[in-house]
């Protein structure tokens, strides 16, 4: 065997077969890559080995397994080690990789190696030192985290861990803070699993965060305490239900003035309404489709008055790249179906539209319809919506506040500020100048994400409820939307001092919707839906037409 020093220690150089592996410290660390082996095999190959192995006095090899093996591949039939007086044990193992590149996994093995290593215990130690063991832990860890309290969160975690280590692996690798990752182990995991919400599994994904699943596990079991009907007098009610179930509740025949609503759209999106593949919007043809929306809507018209509209949001479905006439014959199918008149229709602008899921060439479709429906076209109600015209009206308009006095003293004439759901209904109804039509931008609906932070599929536009609820209903009147989803359709009902009627099949977004509803009613100003009638409707002045293209 032949000797020299190497820094403190000698560097001896003995025969590989000598070498003995012990299982427990080869497989600790994860495998390495082929693309890695192939580089350190090249590197020896060409330059020798130039880090020794450590081996103890029973020739056990403690760490250097991949040079072993690179020196094997190579039929190299000696190695240089460095001969270490001490057991091999997982410790020593860790103290010789301080610098190695580790996977996630590896970093959490070595944590879990330094809990067990310090074991708990009380009372002193020699020289009448107190066994402070977190100190310890924190000093292994090199001082990764700090203090009793924080310790202790990492060992929970260490211990009650998902499936894979997924929280510690977030920890060491994403920074997610120990305090969220013990939160959700010990207050929302069970929570998430018991109600069935799914953000774990998202979690072990990696879908989510750890505060993300948090926030979506507390926000989610906040809603709960909605029960089926919920209802908030003379402004709202709410069922969660079938929306052709609403023909078997008498109190509700004939007293709808406006039924509007956004129908599941053909062959897009599945929801999470319990129904699977047999939902509404997956029938086998378009005419299939038509013919089923049009006999759902037939059983929810039996609840509309003599005056009543009932207006039907829908958009055109494409099959590589071919629109399948969807809204046409979808109005034929709801006037065979219902008995109802047809109307009109109005178009819905989006300025900002996105494509739908296809790689064919088209030109983006940035309009949506609206199938306007009566029951009796001579005595349904209509209001002309205005607008103002700037330019020619001179009456105290809407500012965001005002000084009472200039700096000249001459008092100011009192203006009113609007608050900012009003602001929008007013911007929004002005707006429609610009292309006669009712322009309404998509995107994301803050409304319903203040109450649920994931939000929900296909969100109606904030804005778009607006002019019809204004044309087709007064105040008091009753709007009832089958379809409610998230019920934006009812927070803007009831912010025109309308009462919301309804239905949502699917318990996770009639929660949500209830919470909207809730929120919508905080958010009422009589003073301020004074002032956008005062702009708006025709019997406050002289106004410009409000012109809806058809």
């Amino acid at each position: 065997m032949v000797q020299f020093q190497h820094s403190d220690s000698k560097m001896e150089l003995m025969k590989i077969s000598q070498i003995i592996e012990v299982e427990g410290l080869k497989t600790f660390y994860d495998d390495w890559s082929e693309e890695e082996r192939e580089e350190m095999i090249s590197s020896i190959e060409l330059n020798g080995q130039k880090v020794p192995v450590i081996i103890n006095r029973n020739s056990e090899l403690i760490d250097g397994y991949r040079r072993k093996f690179c020196l094997e591949k190579l039929g190299i039939q000696e190695i240089w080690v460095i001969v270490k007086d001490c057991p091999p044990t997982i410790e020593e193992r860790i103290l010789h990789n301080k610098y190695r590149k580790k996977t996630a996994n590896d970093e959490v093995k070595e944590i879990k190696a330094v809990f067990k290593k310090i074991p708990k215990k009380q009372g002193k130690k020699n020289l009448g030192k107190k066994y402070t063991r977190h100190e310890i832990i924190s000093k292994e860890l090199g001082h990764r985290w700090k203090g009793d309290k924080t310790i202790k969160k990492v060992e929970d975690v260490l211990k009650n861990d998902l499936e894979g280590d997924t929280l510690m692996k977030g920890i060491v690798t994403q920074k997610w803070p120990i305090d969220k990752c013990h939160e959700y182990l010990t207050k929302w995991k069970d929570i998430d699993e018991k109600n069935g919400y799914g953000f774990t599994e998202k979690l072990k994904k990696g879908e989510l965060n750890i505060q993300e699943t948090c926030k979506l596990i507390e926000s989610r079991h906040g809603l709960d305490k909605y029960q089926d009907t919920f209802i908030i007098p003379n402004k709202s009610i709410s069922f969660n239900m079938d929306c052709t179930q609403i023909k078997h509740k008498r109190e509700f025949i004939k007293m709808v003035d406006l039924i509007f609503t956004s129908i599941p759209y053909y062959s897009l999106r599945f929801y999470e309404n319990g129904e699977g593949e047999n939902q509404a919007g997956h029938e086998e043809s378009p005419q299939e489709y038509c013919n089923r929306m049009a006999r759902i809507l037939a059983d929810v018209a039996v609840t509309l008055k003599e005056t009543g509209n009932m207006m039907i949001n829908i958009g055109e479905t494409y099959d590589e790249g071919v629109g399948l006439g969807i809204v046409d014959m979808l109005k034929d199918a709801i006037v065979r179906h219902t008995g109802l008149v047809y109307k009109d229709r109005l178009v819905w602008s989006k300025p900002n539209p996105k494509p739908q899921n296809e790689e064919v060439q088209r030109p983006i479709n940035n309009l949506e319809y609206i199938l306007w429906f009566v029951i009796d076209p001579k005595i349904a109600k209509y209001n002309l919506i205005t607008y103002t015209d700037p330019k020619k009206n001179k009456k105290p308009e809407i500012t965001n506040g005002a000084k009472d006095v200039d700096e000249n003293g001459t008092i100011w004439e009192k203006v009113k500020s609007i608050s900012k759901p009003y602001q929008k209904i007013y911007s929004h109804i002005k707006a429609q100048d610009v292309l006669h039509m009712i322009e309404c931008t998509t995107g994301k609906n803050s409304e319903v994400y203040k109450v649920y932070s994931e939000g929900g599929p296909a969100i109606m536009a904030e804005l778009l409820p607006i002019l019809p609820i204004m044309m087709a209903t007064d105040e008091f009147d009753v709007v009832f939307d089958p379809f409610a989803g998230t019920n934006v359709v009812g927070r803007t009902a009831i912010l025109l001092n309308r009462v919301a009627l309804s239905t949502e099949l699917s318990r996770k977004y009639y929660t949500v919707g209830c919470g909207v509803i809730e929120n919508a009613v905080n958010d009422f100003n009589q003073e301020d839906l004074d002032l956008v009638n005062y702009f708006c409707l025709p019997e406050w002045g002289d106004r410009v037409p409000l012109q809806i293209a058809a």
